[in-house]
Parts: structure tokens; C-alpha cells; sequence
């Protein structure tokens, strides 16, 4: 089964200690992946961080019927106002789960629960470092202990936000949008294809359903998402002081 790259990885392959031994990854330049990705995906845990900088809205895959929450990152494809040409997020936002996790990800094989996630990477970030993430005696380093634990708390992040989105879904509350925006000199900005929580739906909510959501902090995340529709100005006030109007 051929493994899928997530957006803006070059390729991935199964990480393996022994073919990667004494190979690292630079931290210099590390979100250099991403800078023609004008939205990406985001966990819910992250929402209200996320929600100072970015719009948060929902995308949905016809392939996999599934709605998944995404940051916007800019007004046109191939780009993102977030990322330096030296390949350096902005320090000053919140940087996502997703950037900081490159070069790794993990692939499911299969749907049965005893399948286990493949631990994949993009080998093209991989090089000669001082801090490998396996030596040559095929000991691990300090570098693969944190990215471990870091994809294990992504995972455990990303199901969560599935069962958040699915939920969401079954109670009819996402609703299409579009975003336009005019910069200074009249130019017109145009995105498409977005999903929000329609509020009308949400306070249409049983009692009962309205409970089970604020003893899962549902509603803790959908008002983060509502409030931070709002940074559309903010990312075309980016634009026009980072990119021209």
C-alpha cells in the first residue's frame, strides 16, 4: 500500500533506526514545508491558542466524509503569510501542532483495532546532525525521546478532535461559508469551501446534548472557532503590511 505524504511533505517513508542511524533533523528553516500551505489542520486542544492569530474553520473530504478543523494561513493557494523565506514561522503566533511535528508522521494501515500506526517520515529533512535521533550503537537520543512523546500526545490529540468533528457533524451544526475581504487599493480577496458552526443550530440543541457538550469542552472549542472568524481582518491587515495589498 503506497503511503500518502500529508500536505507540504515531499514523500515519507517508514522510519527505521537502523537505515536512519546517525540522521537528524535541522531545526534551522524547520517550517520551510509549510509555506505554500495556505490552511492547516489543527487538533481541537489548540483551538484557543490558535484563535488569537487565525481563522479557524472546517474543511470536508468528500473521500473520506469527514469534517477536520484547519487554521487559514492566507487569502491564496500556495502560500502562507506565516512562514519567512528563510523558512522560519512567525515566532510571535502560535505555531501548530502540525509544523512542529514535521518531519515526522504516522500512517494507519488498516481499520481493524489491531493494526498499528506506522511511524513515517519525509527523509528529504533528514540529515548529518550532532543530535541524531539514533546513534550508531542504534541507541536512541534525547531528539527521538521528545518526538516521540510529542507524536504520541499529537495522536492521542488528533482521535479526540475526530470524535469532536464527527459529533458536530451528526447534529447538523456545520453550515458552508465564504470569506471576501477588498485591501486598500480595492483588490479583492475571495476564499471558498469553508465550514463554520451555524449558532442558530447550536442553540437548537437539546438540554441534554448541550450538557454532554460542556462536560466534553465542546463548547469551550466552538466558541474559540466562532470568535476567531473574526482574524480574517487580521490576515489581511498581514497581508497588506507583509506581501503589499
Amino acid at each position: 500500500m503506497p503511503l500518502i505524504a500529508p500536505p507540504g511533505y515531499a514523500a515519507v517513508a517508514p522510519f527505521d533506526k537502523e537505515k536512519h542511524t546517525g540522521l537528524g533533523f535541522a531545526t534551522t528553516g524547520s517550517a520551510g514545508f509549510a509555506a505554500s500551505l495556505n490552511a492547516i489542520y489543527i487538533a481541537c486542544a489548540e483551538f484557543l491558542q490558535a484563535s488569537r492569530h487565525y481563522p479557524v474553520v472546517f474543511s470536508f473530504s468528500e473521500a473520506q466524509q469527514r469534517y477536520s478543523p484547519m487554521i487559514v494561513t492566507s487569502f491564496t493557494s500556495g502560500s502562507n503569510l506565516f512562514v519567512s523565506d528563510a523558512g522560519e514561522w512567525d515566532r510571535e503566533t502560535y505555531i501548530p501542532a502540525y509544523v512542529r511535528r514535521y518531519p515526522f508522521c504516522v500512517a494507519e494501515l488498516g481499520s481493524d483495532e489491531a493494526s498499528k500506526p506506522l511511524v513515517c517520515v519525509d527523509e528529504s529533512a533528514l540529515s548529518e546532525t550532532m543530535e541524531p535521533f539514533f546513534n550508531a550503537d542504534g541507541e536512541a537520543g534525547e531528539a527521538w525521546e521528545r518526538m516521540q512523546a510529542f507524536m504520541q500526545e499529537y495522536e492521542t490529540a488528533r482521535q479526540q478532535t475526530e470524535r469532536f468533528a464527527a459529533t458536530l457533524a451528526e447534529q447538523g451544526l456545520f453550515e458552508v461559508f465564504e470569506a471576501q475581504a477588498f485591501g486598500e487599493t480595492g483588490k479583492r480577496y475571495h476564499i471558498t469551501d469553508m465550514y463554520r458552526i451555524n449558532e442558530k443550530k447550536l442553540q437548537g440543541l437539546s438540554e441534554t446534548r448541550l450538557h454532554e457538550f460542556i462536560e466534553k469542552k465542546y463548547m469551550y472549542y466552538i466558541y474559540a472557532h466562532l470568535l476567531s472568524l473574526d482574524n480574517f481582518q487580521r490576515l489581511l491587515d498581514r497581508k497588506a503590511g507583509h506581501h503589499g495589498d
